[in-house]
């Protein structure tokens, strides 16, 4: 069912973006920010805008802000010229996430690995040599504080890497049945005889790696394993770590939530104790009723994986900014679960995206105009969301078909900076695997050519993050679907209000391509508050009737 529903998906987005390019072409990368506006729909014209580019409010900061920035910090900025990049690459472009509005970074694995990649840790007590040294990150923290921005790190404590020392001693340990204090005998889930998800080691005895054979799991059953996990978590706390992103949270026990969500809830409330204010988000792969199930851990939040790319239901994203599902049960979907997270842990909030460094890049679903209605909808959800780097100039990557090369690096590509100043850049991360110069999956512009280009992307996205930190409470804030309570002749015009307490805005998008008059009268709304329009086209309300431009957001009130 889900490869049809997928399918059905697949061929209507296909089909709109060819009627689409025939009136505009929002999706022409090479006319990526320069779109048409009321020429595209006689029946409601809207004045345009003459700035050159989008007005900021300058009183708004970072500072209470809720939007998260994730890094891959080998393909992000270089500064000794090695090719890679590093942790005082990140330090340098602190200015830039700051102006962007970021609050938090996220650092995908720093710790040493034999991997391009990380997620196969050989100590958890260090920084990875291609990176820098911890005196580089604890300068990162510190400089990163001053900024008001938090550095959440990447935690994988399902595996190790099966280079790392603790194994090794786990095989010899267990092969000779040592039951010693310092034994780590139990640490990983040893069997005589193999099993699904098993590998086999030293060709004699059998280990759970349901990664990889390179990635042994732990055996989180352990108490000593669990004290260990503690000590790490407390070491990076003590190093300026703000927060963590646990990676894979369903695997611990495969597939048994009950168990993970005890060992979630142990591991953060432990740590807790020492450092009170530390957040954790989880990376839960799974159907939206298993995630609210892991709610009921004491972990802030877990990615909306059903809202993103990936998903293809009526809650999706990219169904509702191609206009190819109805708003009203795209908000009636998301009301129902931000309802279902909260009555499962009240202080818990979602975290959602568009993409990540495990799926095809955004760019890839959305071009010109459509990138921007994606990153207004993204960015004017509750909770935390997560951009993922590059994401803001429209930066390329996917997998190829190939059966040679199916290496998720291609999702993981060089930021671009600047078409003609090449500082900083990076090589492609997976070395071994191609040459960038074999690479066409990139951008036309980077971000320093976006920032002066007015109406672009990266500007957009400055926008719409300014418009969010504005109103700090959007972040715990209760979604109610108001899509139900207006009148426009459009089933693709989203409606919803934002509250907490007794604050509250309400925020109405237009994912169609022509500008509607939307009768309001019923939600008493009086003002527009903010508004985001690639199109420039400037909204308008009057006696309870709004009049909206293609694909653009209000704030009202």
């Amino acid at each position: 069912m889900r490869e049809k529903g997928k399918l059905i998906l697949l061929i209507s987005l296909f089909s709109l973006s060819a009627i689409a390019g025939c009136v505009s072409n929002p999706d022409d990368d090479d006319d990526m920010f320069e779109e048409p506006s009321s020429s595209l729909n006689t029946t409601i014209t809207l004045k345009e805008r003459t700035e050159p580019n989008y007005t900021f409010d300058e009183t708004v900061t970072n500072e209470n802000g809720s939007v998260s920035y994730e890094i891959f910090v080998r393909s992000f900025y270089d500064t000794n010229n090695d090719g890679v990049g590093d942790l005082n690459g990140v330090t340098a472009k602190l200015p830039y996430l700051k102006d962007l509005g970021i609050k938090t970074i996220w650092l995908m694995p720093v710790m040493p690995s034999p991997s391009y990649h990380g997620y196969d840790v050989t100590d958890y007590y260090a920084i990875h040599q291609d990176y820098g040294t911890m005196e580089d990150f604890e300068n990162l923290t510190a400089e990163a504080k001053k900024l008001n921005i938090d550095i959440m790190i990447d935690i994988v404590f399902n595996h190790s890497s099966d280079k790392h020392p603790w194994f090794t001693k786990s095989y010899q340990d267990y092969i000779n049945n040592n039951t010693a204090e310092d034994s780590k005998k139990d640490w990983y889930c040893w069997s005589e005889t193999s099993k699904a998800g098993h590998s086999i080691y030293n060709n004699d005895k059998y280990y759970e790696a349901r990664f990889s054979h390179t990635m042994p799991d732990f055996n989180t059953e352990n108490e000593k394993v669990r004290d260990e996990m503690v000590n790490i978590l407390k070491y990076w706390v003590d190093k300026g770590v703000d927060g963590f992103r646990f990676d894979a949270v369903k695997y611990f026990d495969f597939e048994n939530t009950s168990y993970n969500v005890s060992f979630l809830t142990d591991i953060k409330d432990r740590l807790c104790e020492y450092a009170p204010d530390t957040y954790f988000v989880g990376e839960c792969w799974t159907n939206i009723d298993t995630i609210n199930k892991y709610y009921k851990s004491s972990f802030n939040s877990f990615f909306k994986f059903n809202a993103s790319l990936e998903g293809y239901s009526k809650d999706a994203i990219l169904g509702q900014v191609k206009a190819v599902n109805k708003a009203n049960d795209f908000a009636k979907a998301i009301e129902s679960q931000e309802k279902a997270m909260k009555e499962a842990n009240p202080n818990a909030y979602s975290s959602y995206f568009l993409s990540n460094h495990d799926m095809n890049r955004a760019a890839h679903s959305f071009g010109g105009s459509y990138a921007c209605a994606a990153a207004s909808l993204t960015y004017l959800l509750p909770g935390t969301p997560f951009m993922y780097y590059g994401e803001e100039i429209g930066l390329k990557g996917k997998r190829v078909t190939s059966p040679d090369d199916q290496s998720d690096a291609r999702r993981r590509l060089p930021m671009i900076w600047s078409m003609n100043d090449k500082t900083g850049e990076c090589n492609f991360p997976e070395t071994n695997r191609m040459d960038l110069s074999k690479n066409n999956q990139q951008v036309s512009l980077g971000v320093n050519d976006q920032i002066e280009k007015g109406y672009s992307l990266v500007n957009h996205y400055k926008k719409v993050i300014n418009m969010r930190n504005k109103y700090p409470f959007i972040k715990n804030s209760i979604f109610t679907n108001e899509t139900e309570n207006i009148i426009v002749d459009s089933e693709h015009v989203l409606a919803y209000r934002l509250s907490y307490g007794d604050e509250y805005v309400i925020v109405i998008h237009n994912f169609e391509l022509k500008n509607f008059e939307i009768d309001v009268s019923s939600l008493g709304v009086t003002q527009i508050l903010d508004d985001a329009s690639p199109s420039r086209l400037i909204p308008e309300l009057k006696d309870g009737k709004l009049k909206l431009g293609l694909l653009s957001t209000v704030i009202v009130k």
